[in-house]
């Protein structure tokens, strides 16, 4: 519950911003990103992991070679890697497989799928300046269409199959008020700010309760690095001239942002999956 509720709150401060404040809000899901991922680096005794670091750094080097080589097959794992990670995390760790593995299709598929239905012309725009070329024309609608119509088939069939095989009504409920919220969030918010009041407010507090005793232990290098990338990012968006973010500063926000993102992304679903699979 406490997610929703800071989802909700985080959405109604940001909703009135300025285009000038972007760089703010970018900042703030940037400096978020440290903690959410410290403990893939950080080990229970405090150390650095020598495996976790030679991991980044290839899969940085390899998806650095991919955004100059092909940058929309790097959007296009970006996007599909983001929906199984959020939706892995978010989804209730107590279902069974079946279940599990339906609500995260549900989940993942709302952060990725939202934006473009909501604000079709300006993710065309982003993903337009990403990939180096227009993904807007017949195939894009038609794979949106299916996609969408994928969706609500999906989302209604969950609210059975937790009826089915969960006999507490309020966890139901509160599944589905977490989805509406979303729904709305990215409904009514411009993409960025939408996505950041979801990456802060939910998924980030969601996954910091799974990681909290290591984030607890090792709080000052935690909160100290935190600290440091928030300073770092609103000093390279001062230096860019503040103000709305311009296309330059967008991509490569976006693409720096990514070459962590994905490593982070395959190594908590793994992590997941393989939890799950140890628990059978």
């Amino acid at each position: 519950m406490t997610e929703l509720v800071l989802v909700s709150v985080l959405a109604a401060a940001l909703w009135s911003l300025p285009a000038s404040a972007h760089p703010l809000i970018l900042a703030l899901g940037i400096a978020t990103g440290m903690p959410h991922g410290a403990t893939d680096l950080i080990t229970e005794r405090g150390s650095i992991s020598r495996g976790a670091l030679a991991y980044y750094g290839l899969g940085i080097a390899v998806l650095g070679l991919l955004w100059w080589a092909a940058p929309g097959w790097a959007l296009g794992a970006f996007l599909v890697l983001s929906m199984l990670h959020f939706g892995s995390e978010d989804a209730s760790s107590e279902s069974d497989s079946a279940l599990f593995v339906h609500e995260s299709l549900v989940r993942g598929m709302v952060v990725v799928l939202a934006p473009s239905i909501f604000h079709e012309a300006e993710v065309l725009r982003l993903f337009g300046l990403l990939a180096g070329a227009s993904w807007e024309g017949p195939l894009w609608t038609h794979v949106l269409a299916a996609t969408q119509t994928l969706w609500i088939g999906l989302t209604f069939t969950l609210f059975g199959h937790y009826a089915v095989r969960s006999t507490q009504w309020r966890r139901v409920a509160h599944v589905f008020a977490q989805i509406l919220v979303l729904v709305a969030v990215f409904r009514l918010l411009e993409p960025l700010t939408a996505f950041v009041a979801y990456f802060v407010g939910g998924h980030s507090l969601h996954s910091a309760r799974k990681i909290w005793p290591v984030l607890r232990a090792h709080r000052a290098t935690v909160l100290g690095a935190t600290a440091f990338t928030f300073l770092v990012s609103l000093a390279v968006f001062g230096l860019a001239g503040g103000g709305a973010l311009d296309d330059r500063l967008v991509r490569t926000a976006f693409i720096s942002l990514s070459l962590f993102a994905i490593p982070h992304g395959i190594w908590r679903t793994v992590d997941v999956v393989r939890t799950r699979w140890g628990r059978a």
